[in-house]
């Protein structure tokens, strides 16, 4: 894949996520401002019950108290149906007339409606006077007017005494905060929740601990109290909910931990597929490099034995031993440094395949060190380089492969002499615990960044200057140095800082648990 259209790739993955991701985050948003809503309407629905329902009850408890007091009286002597010896099924009243008038006029009442003057005659006067009251006309007159009084009169005071009741009303809070609880319980709201009631700019009783003050007269959530009064309009009840925001959350908390599980896995999903395409790309273009340099290194030595071979079939160099064994010596040297190259191919392919062998015996970890050195030391000698031994383990004595080791060991040392630019200064030193033994190989050539470091054990990854590789190789060096270290049960790391060096170290366990 060119680099054209991995980035395309890359482009369309990211506005895919980023367009998933808006379309759920818009929703989520918008169902958080319903259900707010929501809140918002149910809130003030509850408290204008809690205000109608405290207001009512207090205009029942006061008409009580009034009847109680003897307000009753007067009613009772127009209910002319609370006495059983007197009907009010019809009554009336006899007219001034002379006795010689064939009519007379009186008033029918029942008890649902007001009376009716008539005009009758004498005989049907006579035949209803079995349940009929015959009153005068003046002495009804004047009971009328007695009547009239009295209600003026009880109308006066019950207008008074509402007038100071409201006056002096004070709002039970132990009463609005049942009440006000009990009507948001009835709307499904189940959330704490402060109230104060607030008469102009200042606030003159109410039950509050975690909110200001400020925060009553900010609210959203107030209503008037004693609203149809005439001297109490100016106090309003105000609420206040100090977990609004989590409560509204919370009863949004299934499709909320949908919405959080999706999005993880739509996130996860796309940084995974977008990890393995970069590492894809990233370990073709290694595979590609490896190639690459394979070809080099295995050009070179052909190309060596090739030349080698038909100089000695010259008819001039055939009959030269001299030059012959010379030749001869030459074609051994890079025949052998191909089958290096291949072994180490190989032993790479094989430990992917756990098909290594390994034959673990008592291996002498210094012995195996200095026969690393001897094999190395005429290339660093070479460039005029040295190699510093310090072997001060106490015990050097470890259960291992002894082949292996000392390909580990060359591997560390071949290593340090290439990434060394200058004349090489190399220095190797053990030491041990109770544990195991620690190999330390220094080198004061050009390092590497924490970047390098953090990459340098991957297989086929060699650092680059541009698209230049500045020392030949397979890449496969320190990777095969990781995976021997992994067999024996130890551990390898790196300490480097460019321009001055690098130090690898190696920890071999005494005893490898992982083979017990």
């Amino acid at each position: 894949m060119n680099k054209r259209k991995f980035t395309g790739l890359i482009t369309l993955m990211v506005v895919s996520i980023l367009v998933i991701v808006w379309v759920q985050v818009t929703w989520i948003i918008n169902s958080v401002k319903s259900q707010n809503e929501q809140f918002d309407f149910f809130v003030i629905n509850s408290l204008r019950n809690t205000v109608h329902s405290m207001e009512t009850n207090r205009r029942m408890n006061f008409l009580n108290e009034m009847f109680i007091r003897g307000y009753s009286a007067l009613p009772q002597a127009i209910n002319r149906s609370a006495n059983p010896g007197i009907s009010t099924d019809r009554f009336s009243i006899q007219s001034s007339s002379s006795s010689d008038s064939d009519s007379v006029e009186i008033i029918i009442s029942t008890n649902d409606k007001p009376p009716v003057r008539m005009k009758v005659t004498r005989e049907e006067a006579r035949n209803n006077s079995g349940n009929s009251v015959v009153v005068g006309s003046d002495e009804y007159m004047r009971w009328m007017q007695q009547q009239a009084v009295e209600f003026q009169s009880m109308s006066n005071q019950l207008v008074s005494e509402m007038f100071v009741w409201e006056r002096n009303m004070a709002v039970n809070k132990e009463e609005l905060l049942h009440t006000l609880q009990g009507e948001l319980s009835a709307s499904g709201i189940e959330t704490p929740f402060e109230f104060a009631l607030i008469r102009g700019d200042s606030i003159i009783d109410g039950v509050w601990s975690r909110v200001k003050k400020k925060d009553f007269q900010e609210s959203p959530y107030q209503v008037n109290l004693f609203a149809q009064g005439l001297l109490r309009k100016g106090e309003t009840l105000s609420v206040v909910f100090p977990r609004k925001t989590n409560y509204v959350l919370g009863t949004m908390g299934l499709m909320l931990g949908g919405f959080g599980l999706f999005l993880l896995i739509i996130i996860s999903t796309f940084a995974l597929s977008l990890w393995f395409i970069i590492r894809q790309k990233k370990t073709s273009e290694m595979q590609a490099d490896f190639i690459n340099n394979m070809t080099h290194e295995f050009k070179t030595p052909i190309a060596t034995i090739s030349l080698a071979a038909d100089t000695i079939t010259n008819s001039r160099v055939i009959t030269d031993e001299e030059k012959v064994l010379h030749f001869v010596s030459m074609i051994k040297k890079e025949n052998s440094r191909m089958n290096r190259q291949v072994e180490s191919i190989l032993q790479i392919a094989t430990l992917d395949k756990h098909e290594m062998d390994f034959s673990f015996t008592e291996t002498d970890m210094h012995e195996v060190i200095r026969h690393a050195i001897d094999t190395i030391e005429i290339q660093v000698t070479d460039r005029g380089g040295v190699i510093h031994r310090h072997l001060d383990a106490e015990r050097s004595i470890i259960t291992g492969d002894g082949e292996h080791l000392r390909n580990l060991v060359h591997n560390l040392l071949d290593n340090a002499n290439k990434y060394s630019d200058v004349t090489p200064d190399i220095t190797v030193r053990t030491r041990s615990n109770d544990s195991g033994i620690f190999l330390e190989v220094a080198d004061k050539g050009i390092g590497m960044s924490k970047t390098v470091q953090n990459r340098v054990f991957e297989r086929f990854y060699r650092e680059t200057t541009g698209n230049i590789h500045n020392v030949k190789g397979f890449g496969l060096g320190l990777n095969y140095v990781k995976a021997i270290t992994d067999a024996h049960g130890g551990t390898v790391t790196v300490d480097s800082e460019q321009g001055k060096g690098s130090i690898f170290t190696v920890f071999l366990p005494y005893k490898n648990e992982s083979r017990a």
